[in-house]
């Protein structure tokens, strides 16, 4: 059965490609841990820790970057707390280190629930849940969020996970998106444009090896299977490796591969982030695919990992 210890949730599930684990933390909705077999899938931190470079955490009522940590609204200037000090923003929400609390769990799945309270920069309340589901093919992720409040409240929300496929060097894993428009950040990481990217270092839809380029870059108008979901693959040489999918829900997804991710027994490693997102950094700003919950309006957007061994 599922167990609960030290703030998280162990998740087993025996499928056809082979027995699945995943760990969740309380603390941020974090994806700690995710393996097949003896395959680790994302890069893993002490369970005892603050989980690092956000890793896993969910995201929530805005992706990426709050310009200055303000937005407008009705009138008036709302203040967030600055998060990234050197880039005077406000960083991935305001839920980052909330303890969320259970809802319900089976042997394969967990649903946490947190309430974004009213505040001087967010003055909504929104009740949101994630469940995580392991399944045959992988793992399902489900955001949901109703709003409490009695006006309509601005809403984003994404996830944070740093994967891997520890069959091989991370360095060695190929990323592919057919994201066809890349969004143009200054020095402070705000967006200030958009642009195709068909010719850029950034048109990834024949694969990079993540060793060879550091990317940061929020990716957005992304082709759609017949399901309306959108891909990412990373990827060994062979074909092995991870889909990660999101629905039409998701219409931006943040690619970053930094080399100096702290691993467990106190190294630096390669990762690939695959950030599923709902909106633009700086939507509340912008209003870019910023979702507004009407009073009572209820919201629900999934994305998830199948794997190919």
């Amino acid at each position: 059965m599922t167990t609960a210890t030290l703030e998280q949730f162990v998740l087993t599930h025996k499928s056809p490609i082979g027995h699945l684990t995943a760990t969740i933390m309380q603390v941020g909705a974090s994806l700690r841990t995710f393996s097949v077999g003896e395959i680790d899938l994302v890069e893993p931190y002490a369970e005892d820790s603050k989980a690092p470079l956000c890793a896993g955490q969910v995201m929530s009522p805005w992706v990426n970057r709050l310009d200055h940590g303000q937005w407008t609204y009705r009138g008036q200037v709302l203040q967030n707390p600055i998060t990234i000090v050197d880039q005077d923003n406000a960083n991935h929400g305001l839920l980052l280190d909330h303890k969320y609390d259970l809802v319900s769990q089976t042997e394969s799945s967990v649903t946490l629930a947190a309430l974004i309270e009213p505040s001087d920069g967010y003055p909504f309340a929104v009740q949101t849940r994630v469940t995580y589901q392991l399944v045959d093919t992988g793992l399902v992720v489900t955001h949901q969020a109703h709003n409490l409040s009695a006006d309509a409240a601005p809403y984003a929300t994404g996830a944070h996970p740093y994967f891997k496929f520890s069959a091989v060097e991370s360095a060695d894993l190929i990323l592919t998106t057919d994201a066809e428009t890349l969004t143009v950040v200054n020095s402070r990481q705000i967006p200030i444009g958009e642009t195709p990217t068909l010719g850029t270092p950034i048109d990834l839809r024949h694969g990079t090896r993540i060793g060879d380029q550091h990317i940061d870059e929020d990716l957005t108008d992304l082709p759609r299977d017949e399901h309306g979901n959108a891909h990412t693959y990373l990827r060994t040489t062979d074909g092995r490796g991870l889909d990660v999918w999101q629905d039409e829900h998701f219409k931006h997804v943040v690619i970053f591969t930094p080399n100096y991710f702290p691993t467990v027994d106190g190294g630096k490693t390669n990762v690939a982030a695959i950030e599923p997102s709902t909106a633009a950094p700086n939507a509340f700003n912008s209003g870019r695919n910023l979702i507004w919950l009407e009073p009572g309006a209820e919201f629900s957007a999934r994305w998830g990992v199948d794997l190919t061994l």
